[in-house]
């Protein structure tokens, strides 16, 4: 079936498509108020919609509920990817660490109304908690202690934030609640503490990132965590300006400037503007230079990504434009311009503010027959996730496959396939810079969404459309797998059809009694992606890079049962040989990072690092011991092994980095610390980062004291 047949493709004017809106933060356990109006942002449908955030650094079980609302309004929850999850009036999943998108939103177009939002959240016990919320360096958010599920090695509940420094200077941190006191702790990224009390001032060091715990002695509740930021007096990393509305500037980007890490491990020079919103509307953003390449970025006050730009405004060499056009609710935001060469230049910034509703951006009209032109430039729309973004509405009357293929010249290409209510299904880009993005996958029947898109850069493109009419290939097939064994399969061949359209392969495997199980999968070909379900299909847990980059790991601790495993690609080019293996250890559910006992004056520990140990935050197995000193003395750790490169972590009560001790060459790694009376914890593991698959085997942990 030719494209002109078999598509229909949205050719009105002033039709709108759906504009980003900066999400408002959710806790994991909160009933919140709010409303759809005519001042709300509207999805590719035409619907209104809220967005929150939340952000999970332990997993677990949550559960949202929709209520309060006569009106036809749902709940769309999605990844970080931008894929949807569950959806509804009531939403009950486990789900990962990690950072989401939930949505409140209209059936049809014209449905709005009050509503309210209730969460909850029941952690995953014996974790370790990671990738914390942000906080800015002039800000306040309301918080309540214990929601997370994060403890200290005490058992002692906290709430952490994460702080990323701009210049250096003093941080001022304090908290006020009605129904606990308060513990503050301030810690580098390395663990070790900088500052501690009841409300703390800390030196900190210029594009360093911090983490701001919260903790307390006696009950948990509500509170309010603030932070201000008093640059040093020879600071040069300051705001070039602030504006409260429309300006522009002319300064130059050198490396005396803001400096922070890229991606590359290489320095990025940068200089920046505050803006302060007094009412919603829409902002226009652009640096132009022609001595480098400028990077915009756009963050909230607390430090959260909103946007960014690289070569979108268009530009005529030798000049670049970098351009953001966003809608933003009132508050405080911050605007960076990068450049990655350490010599910069000049630049000249603009910042233009128009008060008011979101603003539509308009599909391209025109009915392509197969191929279609068209122009990313200043005056294209601005997504979130892809860029400088052209979308276009196209309708399958029947279940099939549908190709796309942008190409250009002038920058490099992204592609996405989206539903009818923006949920991402699925995208490429043309990261080895060969000029083309495609896209592939079997759809059903129904309105989906195809955006073209720039890395970066702007330009005129090509794209290509194909759609051929087939059924989709159910999924009935599922391979047995022993539940200490594995498979080997080409993903592609034989393989069925995932909710994406993409190959998938089903794996099942039972558990005659309650236990560990571990479930990898390994390739030099598939980027892989492994999820697991219960024998209804009901989601457990989901994995991409945990065991290695494109290899998942899962392990869990189930019931007996019957289980499976959906094995597929993480990125859209899906095809090659993987191997899928379960291995399981039955018995009570272990410690996983919860302190164990055992570890005394004078002696020592025989153990095993494995799959039922604890996961820690560097990629390793570990087991972590607290030991009690009653009189001060130098406490003298030794980890024997033969079986991997040792390393040690000593830790205070409060679970503070004092000191580490690595293998020096050999196996073995040992600490000697003088120690005041307390308790302590000491993490024995294998050096960071050096793989799970590198971090099992035998070990004796000893601690011997002296004065």
């Amino acid at each position: 079936m030719r494209l002109a047949i078999a598509m229909v493709w949205a050719a009105f004017a002033a039709a709108v498509h759906g504009q980003d809106c900066a999400p408002v933060r959710l806790m994991a356990s909160t009933t919140v108020s709010g409303s759809l109006d005519a001042s709300s942002c509207l999805l590719s449908d035409g619907t209104a919609y809220q967005a929150y955030r939340l952000v999970l650094p332990d997993r677990g079980a949550v559960q949202i509920a929709l209520g309060n609302t006569t009106n036809n309004l749902f709940l769309i929850l999605r990844d970080g990817s931008g894929a949807q999850i569950a959806s509804g009036l009531s939403i009950q999943q486990p789900i990962e660490a990690g950072s989401y998108l939930l949505l409140v939103n209209g059936q049809t177009p014209g449905q709005v109304g009050g509503y309210t939002i209730q969460t909850s959240f029941t952690p995953e016990p014996g974790m370790v908690c990671a990738n914390f919320d942000s906080i800015g360096l002039d800000d306040s958010i309301a918080g309540w202690l214990g929601v997370s599920g994060c403890s200290l090695p005490s058992g002692t509940a906290y709430e952490a934030y994460s702080l990323t420094t701009l210049g250096s200077g003093t941080l001022s941190v304090s908290v006020s609640s009605s129904d606990f006191t308060p513990v503050i702790i301030v810690r580098q990224a390395d663990g070790t503490a900088v500052a501690s009390g009841g409300a703390v001032e800390a030196a900190v060091y210029a594009g360093t990132s911090y983490q701001i715990l919260i903790s307390t002695a006696d009950v948990a509740g509500a509170y309010q965590v603030s932070t201000s930021f008093q640059p040093a007096a020879t600071e040069t990393c300051v705001p070039q300006a602030t504006y409260s509305a429309s300006g522009s500037d002319n300064s130059t980007v050198t490396n005396a400037s803001c400096t922070a890490t890229g991606a590359d491990g290489g320095l990025t020079y940068f200089t920046y503007y505050n803006l302060s919103l007094s009412a919603a509307g829409l902002a226009d953003l652009s640096a132009a230079s022609s001595d480098f390449i400028p990077t915009l970025y756009l963050l909230d006050q607390s430090g959260n990504l909103l946007a960014s730009d690289s070569g979108g405004g268009g530009g005529t060499a030798p000049q670049s434009i970098a351009e953001i056009r966003t809608q933003l609710a009132p508050g405080n935001y911050t605007v960076e311009i990068v450049s990655t060469a350490g010599t910069g230049g000049g630049y000249a910034f603009n910042y233009q503010f128009t008060a008011g509703l979101p603003q539509a951006c308009a599909l391209n009209g025109g009915t392509p027959a197969g191929v279609l032109t068209g122009t990313l430039g200043a005056a294209s729309c601005r997504d979130y996730s892809l860029g400088l973004t052209d979308l276009y509405s196209v309708t399958l009357p029947a279940a099939g496959t549908l190709t796309a293929t942008i190409s250009s010249g002038a920058f490099p290409t992204r592609l996405a396939f989206r539903d009818s209510k923006d949920n991402l299904i699925l995208r490429n880009e043309d990261d080895a810079g060969l000029g083309a993005t495609q896209l592939s996958t079997e759809l059903p029947a129904g309105t989906y969404t195809v955006a073209a898109a720039a890395i970066s850069g702007a330009g005129a493109y090509q794209l290509t459309t194909n759609f051929t009419a087939q059924p989709v290939t159910p999924c009935t097939y599922i391979q047995p797998v022993d539940s200490n064994g594995g498979y080997i399969a080409d993903l592609g061949e034989g393989s069925c059809q995932g909710a994406n359209g993409q190959p998938l392969d089903l794996y099942q495997f039972t558990l005659p009694e309650a236990g560990v199980a571990l479930a990898v999968m390994t390739s030099s070909q598939v980027d892989g992606h492994l999820t697991l379900t219960d024998a209804s299909g009901n989601f457990l847990r989901s994995d991409e890079n945990s065991y290695a980059p494109g290899d998942p790991l899962i392990i869990e601790y189930l019931p007996a049962g019957t289980y499976q495993l959906q094995a597929n690609a993480a990125a859209t080019t899906a095809g090659g040989y993987y191997e899928v293996d379960v291995r399981t250890t039955a018995g009570p559910r272990p410690p996983f990072c919860i302190p164990q006992a055992g570890l005394t004056a004078g002696g020592s520990v025989n153990a095993t690092l494995t799959y039922t140990s604890c996961q820690y935050t560097d990629s390793t197995f570990a087991d972590i011991y607290g030991f009690t000193l009653n009189a001060a003395a130098t406490a003298n750790l030794a980890l024997t092994t033969t079986a991997f490169s040792g390393y040690l972590i000593l830790l205070d009560g409060s679970g503070n980095v004092l000191t580490t001790g690595d293998s020096g060459g050999t196996a073995s790694a040992s600490i000697q610390q003088a120690l005041p009376a307390g308790t302590y914890y000491v993490v024995a593991k294998a050096e960071p980062y050096s793989g799970y698959y590198n971090s099992v085997g035998g070990y004796t942990l000893s601690l011997a004291t002296g004065q």
